[in-house]
């Protein structure tokens, strides 16, 4: 039941390009930063080494020697851990490599008559290489490749996926604007000898900070590689324009206090509608979090609302070696 619940939580884990896909984990936020803005902006400001998870053209010099480790807490015995590192080399530029490992807990496994047949494992890992680097003033490019393994019980199989991104800073009015392709990729072996999708993700987004308001707003578009955005238990709706328009965006908020403390405020429309108990005002969706910087250490917390499924909390620290 757990693992059912951590796989049907994230909106881009309930729906994917072409229909279902397999190692939908990836689109999982990997960092406590993305989590509390409503999940994996593409256009940051000031993006760490655990960010290019989410766009590798955020890999830049001021990320050299940067070291992030993420816990994430689910539901029962369900855990995510993410660790990165990043490294800026001249004249080729900044290079990073990633982890990303769930483990499902113990889950109990029973016949069709409801008999005791033991327990089984299950978990999902990602290792992933990046390299970004500056191409012209205040433009940004990346890339970089997975290789994906889940094993579910005596099922295995494994893909390799690459991800590309470009991130460029417009200066004179405080605008960045980001896009990535993520996961596009094929499998190396499969779970049952049938061929999957993996879980293609184009975005497109911009963040901006207000003039006179120490306020950084963000818009990400996701899965536009496909319009139509149905929710996960409706196959057969065909939303309008605006409402297709909305299941496509998440918004988030920086409240930039001082440069060592910030909060953090997150929305991700498609997961509120698609979770949501409708005889009643719901959080899914909605997401909040800080950052604190203090003596070297830069500290992340994040809570996101997946309605009657639970929240999900994670807990991120940085260093630079």
């Amino acid at each position: 039941m757990c693992f059912l619940l951590f796989s049907a939580a994230p909106q881009s884990l309930a729906q994917t390009s072409g229909g279902d896909a397999a190692y939908r984990f990836l689109m999982l936020p990997g960092s406590a930063r993305t989590a509390a803005l409503g999940g994996n902006h593409v256009a940051l400001k000031d993006a760490d080494a655990s960010l290019f998870l989410a766009n590798p053209a955020y890999l830049n010099e001021t990320n050299s020697g940067n070291l992030s480790l993420t816990w994430l807490n689910h539901v029962s015995d369900v855990n995510m851990g993410v660790a990165s590192a990043a490294w800026h080399y001249e004249p080729a530029g900044t290079f990073a490599l990633g982890i990303r490992f769930i483990n499902y807990g113990e889950i109990r496994r029973a016949s069709e008559t409801g008999e005791d047949l033991g327990s089984l494992s299950a978990s999902d890992l990602a290792f992933t290489a990046g390299f970004g680097r500056v191409v012209a003033p205040n433009l940004h490019v990346g890339a970089g490749a997975s290789f994906i393994h889940s094993g579910y019980d005596s099922f295995s199989s494994s893909a390799v996926a690459v991800n590309a991104g470009i991130w460029y800073y417009w200066e004179s009015v405080r605008l960045n604007i980001g896009a990535v392709v993520a996961n596009l990729g094929t499998q190396l072996s499969t779970f049952d000898g049938a061929t999957e999708n993996l879980p293609l993700d184009i975005r497109l987004g911009i963040s901006r900070r207000l003039e006179y308001v120490p306020i950084r707003l963000n818009l990400t578009l996701h899965s536009l590689d496909r319009w139509d955005m149905p929710l996960t238990l409706d196959e057969g709706e065909s939303p309008g324009f605006s409402t297709n328009l909305l299941r496509h965006m998440i918004f988030g908020a920086e409240l930039l206090f001082s440069e060592n403390f910030h909060v953090r405020l997150g929305y991700d429309h498609f997961t509120n509608e698609d979770l949501k108990v409708n005889t009643r005002l719901d959080t899914a969706g909605f997401s909040f979090g800080a950052g604190i910087q203090f003596r070297g250490f830069v500290f992340d917390f994040s809570r996101s609302s997946f309605s009657d499924l639970g929240g999900v909390t994670r807990i991120g620290i940085q260093t630079w070696l």
